[in-house]
């Protein structure tokens, strides 16, 4: 982007973003359709006919991290100099990081000359030379950010305390397994599925040997189950079966809290040790007896231990990107054993940075961006785990 060139007021686009998340759905006056009235009504205001105005909604997203994919877009479009003014309802709706929130408007809006207003805080970046309105307005921001928090950390809690209870069911429940009125109970075709892979393994049929069978008879995988629709890109494979042949809800048991969040509103969760998993004995209709259970899990045991030496890939039996620019405010990614790397991390956050300013100055073609963007999630990938 080549700094200098001025826009004629034909060319003058005015992006409107609204955001949406779970738990706003709760208050009416933060609804998608209030939000766009409002925004309407503003910029109607602003006596601009030729304007062009778009639209950016995230409806379901957080406001504490921007890996939202409306937000990246108009975020895309700033970098590319296609943007002259972002509206928004409040500070809240743009994001509910302090941190975040402050270095696009004090330093990648004003870099790129986009103005940003803000419209219930009556905020309008012309009126303040770049910078953020001041304590008024950073402490709407911590405001912001500590109820997001607060909210998040309540939610986290209530939805442990229903997972105790045996209560926490998701949508997208085990296959064989459908969702009654908070409760599982057993989806009859795809359980007759699970069944046939228990009976082949227990008279001694390989993995490899079932999921041919299961290919030959057109049995339905989990994901053209799901669509109810065949998918030539799905297919049947000895990982996949393992996994059903070793999950102790098919005799009954409640299991969650297999995942974790990294921290409050990241987004990200990684992997909980199997031990401190929560497990609730015979709380939903079992489809495979105890007894068969534990004697196919007794041969799985036995047979694993060789693969544990030497991994192979799972067999396939048939087969059938958007590439985005990450986010240049991505957060680390903190590994599971590597603690020591996570300096690394936060060095390639602020490497992702400064490349995003060199190209907000136009220091840096957009293909040098992307590359050089890449080679730093690569590296961050390869040393964070």
């Amino acid at each position: 982007m080549k700094s200098g060139r001025v826009l004629t007021l034909a060319e003058y686009i005015i992006a409107k973003y609204i955001r949406l998340s779970i738990e706003d759905t709760k208050t009416d006056s933060l609804s998608v359709e209030n939000q766009r009235l409002l925004l309407n009504r503003y910029i109607a205001e602003m006596d601009m006919p030729d304007a062009k105005v778009l639209e950016f909604v995230d409806n379901g997203h957080s406001g504490l991290n921007f890996e939202r994919p409306a937000v990246q877009a108009l975020l895309e479009l700033v970098q590319m100099g296609r943007a002259n003014c972002i509206v928004v309802k409040d500070f809240s709706r743009f994001g509910r990081s302090m941190t975040e929130n402050g270095y696009y408007i004090e330093r990648v809006f004003p870099r790129c000359r986009v103005r940003f207003i803000s419209v219930s805080d009556g905020f309008d970046s012309t009126e303040h030379d770049g910078g953020t309105g001041g304590l008024d307005v950073a402490f709407k921001f911590l405001i912001h950010e500590q109820y997001s928090f607060d909210l998040s950390r309540k939610i986290t809690s209530a939805k442990h305390a229903k997972a105790l209870r045996g209560e926490a069911i998701n949508k997208n429940c085990a296959f064989g397994f459908k969702k009654v009125n908070g409760r599982l109970e057993i989806d009859e075709p795809a359980a007759e599925t699970v069944r046939l892979i228990f009976k082949l393994y227990q008279d001694g049929h390989t993995l490899s040997e079932i999921a041919a069978r299961l290919l030959k008879d057109e049995c339905p995988t989990p994901g053209e189950y799901k669509k109810r629709t065949p998918d030539p890109s799905c297919s049947w494979s000895t990982s996949h079966i393992s996994s059903r042949l070793r999950d102790e809800q098919y005799i009954g048991t409640y299991i969650a809290g297999k995942t974790r969040c990294v921290e409050v509103g990241s987004g990200k969760s990684i992997a909980v040790d199997e031990s401190q998993w929560i497990r609730i004995p015979d709380r939903h209709p079992a489809i495979v007896d105890k007894a068969t259970f534990e004697i196919v899990r007794g041969r799985i045991g036995q047979r694993s231990e060789p693969r544990r030496q030497k991994p192979r890939a799972p067999r396939q039996f048939c087969s059938g990107e958007k590439v985005l620019i990450g986010s240049f405010n991505d957060a680390p990614s903190y590994p599971r054993h590597q603690p020591e790397s996570t300096e690394q991390a936060i060095q390639i956050a602020s490497a992702k940075r400064s490349l995003y300013e060199r190209f907000v100055r136009g220091e840096i073609s957009v293909d040098g961006f992307k590359a050089e963007n890449v080679a730093l999630d690569a590296e961050r990938n390869r040393t964070c785990g």
